[in-house]
C-alpha cells in the first residue's frame, strides 16, 4: 500500500494531512509573531531609550500592515497562485523577522516590522486557501478539525513563550526563533 492511499482515523488521505501540517508551520510564526512582541515592549523602550508611545508602533505597524496585506492576497492569488504568493510571504517573513532581530535602532525596527506584518497578511489568509486546494471544500471541516488547535493555539502561547523569552534571553530572540520555523516549513513545502 503506498504512502497516497493510506488514510489516517478522519478519512483523509495521509498526504492531505501532511500537506495540511506544513501549510499550518508556514503560518505558525506569524501567528505566534503576533502576540509575542507584545510581552517585549517595555525591553524595547528601555534598551532602545524611547518613549513608550514610540515603541509601541513596532505592535501597531505590524498589524497595520497585516490589515493592509489582506486585500492584495486575493489578487496576488489569482495572478501567480496562492503556494507561490505563501512561499515568497514565508520567505519575506523569516528575512524580516531576521532583520527585525539584528535591528539597531527603533526607527529601522518599526520599518522592518510593517515589512513583516505585510508578509504576515499575506500568509493568514493564504492558510485558508491552501487548505481548501489542498483537502477540498468537502473535507474542510475535517481539516480544520486536525490542524485548528495551533491556529488557534498560536495566539495564546505567544505571550507565554515571548515572556519567556524575554525573561530568559534578549527580545532580539523574539524574531530569531521564527528564522527556523520559517526555514522548515519553506522547505518542506518542495518535499
Amino acid at each position: 500500500m503506498n504512502n497516497q492511499s493510506k488514510t489516517s482515523t478522519e478519512g483523509l488521505p495521509q498526504n492531505v494531512i501532511t500537506q495540511a501540517w506544513i501549510i499550518v508551520l508556514g503560518a505558525i510564526a506569524p501567528m505566534l509573531d503576533s502576540t509575542m512582541v507584545n510581552i517585549a515592549i517595555n525591553k524595547l523602550s528601555s534598551d532602545f531609550n524611547q518613549s513608550l508611545s514610540t515603541v509601541q508602533w513596532v505592535v501597531t505597524g505590524y498589524l497595520l500592515a497585516m490589515v493592509v496585506a489582506v486585500p492584495f492576497t486575493g489578487w496576488l492569488n489569482d495572478r501567480i497562485g496562492g503556494k507561490k504568493v505563501f512561499l515568497v510571504a514565508e520567505l519575506l517573513f523569516g528575512l524580516s523577522s531576521l532583520a527585525a532581530a539584528l535591528s539597531g535602532s527603533i526607527t529601522i525596527l518599526i520599518a522592518i516590522r510593517f515589512i513583516q506584518g505585510f508578509s504576515a497578511g499575506l500568509i493568514t489568509p493564504l492558510l485558508t486557501t491552501l487548505l481548501v486546494d489542498v483537502a477540498g471544500t468537502g473535507a474542510m471541516g475535517r481539516i480544520m478539525a486536525i490542524v485548528g488547535l495551533p491556529i488557534m493555539l498560536g495566539p495564546i502561547f505567544g505571550p507565554v513563550i515571548g515572556g519567556l523569552i524575554v525573561q530568559y534571553l534578549s527580545w532580539r530572540w523574539i524574531f530569531f526563533v521564527n528564522v527556523p520555523v520559517v526555514v522548515i516549513a519553506f522547505f518542506a513545502d518542495f518535499v
